[in-house]
């Protein structure tokens, strides 16, 4: 009796020791590091659950310049967020070990260059705002497969490397990253949001490409020299482009849409989407002013909102159309053909008011009047309108009108 009785005295000091080191690996509050050896409490652990921040306030050594490294080793896993904000003068920070972390925040770091997460394949968000001289990631070979959300702002970033296989993400916002010239990604679904724009401040534009990408809710584009899209499909939402310097705009693929929009895509000369057949919202083309001929939608038949185009074209062709269920605003300064459209104006093909005319000085977008009209564009003769008041000799004044005439 004895005997037991000592072995489970000698067995408490252990199991005391176990509760510790897993109490060490776990925590409801967020645990902060403020100099590599707080690190240290990590480093036993292979999974830590819980989050983890980096403050401002770091206390490593610096170097000459004032700036902070840090380093952390041994830890693989970070159920909750890694968090890393206004942190100054950290100039490097590296978790050698780490695999997978839930959110990846990184805000108002100015001088960090080096962030290393060689072993990195698995997140659930990354926020990365005003990271001014974070020229590049270094995650793991593989990278990060998918993602609830990314957002990067406001950085130094010159490419995406480690984010290229993302194959899944819900929202991707990519703004303001005036050194990144190229984005391309094999995500095949976009459950929510991408918005790209004001990237590439010192070149043309950025060089957008989705060679997988099938289906998306909602897609905006600014600021791109290119947007490549070749196997995309459906887009539940709005797709927009909005001043891109792009020449040119294909997706072979595509055969339905919520709204589509092309404004002021100034080197814009080519639309071509073959297979759309119904745009579910509004459609508008304005201010692009290269685009001469609107006529690479020769299956489109539905238009569920609104078709609102203003420009300076002079050719539109939709010969598949069946049915606009809102307005109809068609307006260019350039010579217009509109008999098509005032035939689908009077066989009801259009349910909303009708509007189309050609060699306009102001051409307006919609619930606009149009102005200036040098010549309508419809094909049927318009009438002559004189509205001479009776007090200023009316008649007399139409008769020699008239006499003009003859």
């Amino acid at each position: 009796m004895l005997h037991a009785m000592a072995i489970i005295t000698y067995l408490l000091p252990a199991v005391a020791l176990a509760s510790t080191a897993l109490a060490q690996c776990s925590n409801s509050a967020t645990t902060t590091i403020t100099a590599s050896a707080d690190a240290s409490a990590l480093a036993s652990c292979t999974t830590y659950s819980g989050s983890v921040a980096i403050p401002t306030d770091l206390t490593d050594p610096t170097d000459s310049n004032g700036h902070n490294a840090l380093s952390v080793s041994g830890v693989e896993k970070i159920t909750g967020n890694l968090t890393v904000t206004n942190a100054v003068n950290l100039a490097s920070l590296t978790f050698n070990d780490l695999k997978s972390i839930g959110g990846f925040e990184l805000g108002a770091l100015t001088v960090l260059s080096t962030l290393s997460f060689p072993q990195l394949a698995s997140l659930t968000s990354l926020n990365f705002t005003a990271l001014a001289a974070l020229q590049d990631l270094s995650f793991g070979d593989t990278g990060v497969p998918q993602a609830n959300s990314i957002l990067i702002t406001n950085t130094g970033l010159s490419s995406l490397m480690g984010l290229t296989n993302l194959q899944q993400v819900t929202t991707f916002n990519i703004n303001n990253n005036p050194s990144l010239q190229n984005i391309s990604l094999q995500v095949t679904n976009i459950q929510g949001a991408l918005n790209i724009e004001a990237n590439d401040g010192y070149v043309s534009g950025l060089q957008t490409s989705f060679p997988k990408l099938e289906t998306a809710k909602n897609m905006t584009f600014r600021n791109c020299s290119s947007v490549m899209l070749p196997a995309l499909a459906n887009v539940t939402q709005d797709l927009g482009f909005y001043g891109n310097t792009m020449q040119s705009f294909a997706a072979p693929n595509l055969t339905t849409t919520g709204g589509l929009i092309f404004v002021d895509n100034t080197d814009l000369t080519n639309i071509s989407l073959p297979e759309l057949t119904s745009v579910n919202a509004s459609y508008q083309i304005a201010n692009n002013t290269m685009l001469k001929q609107i006529n690479g939608f020769q299956k489109l038949a539905i238009i569920g909102g609104a078709l609102d185009f203003n420009g300076n074209f002079t050719d539109v062709a939709l010969p598949a159309l069946t049915q606009v269920k809102g307005a109809f605003n068609m307006q260019s300064s350039g010579t217009l053909d509109c008999s098509a459209f005032d035939t689908y104006n009077t066989n009801k093909v259009i349910k909303g008011n009708y509007v189309c005319k050609g060699s306009l000085s102001k051409p307006g977008g919609a619930n606009t009047k149009p102005s200036s009209a040098a010549a309508t564009s419809s094909s049927a003769a318009q009438p002559l309108n004189v509205n001479i008041p009776t007090a200023m000799g009316g008649t007399s004044i139409l008769a020699g009108l008239l006499q003009l005439l003859l």
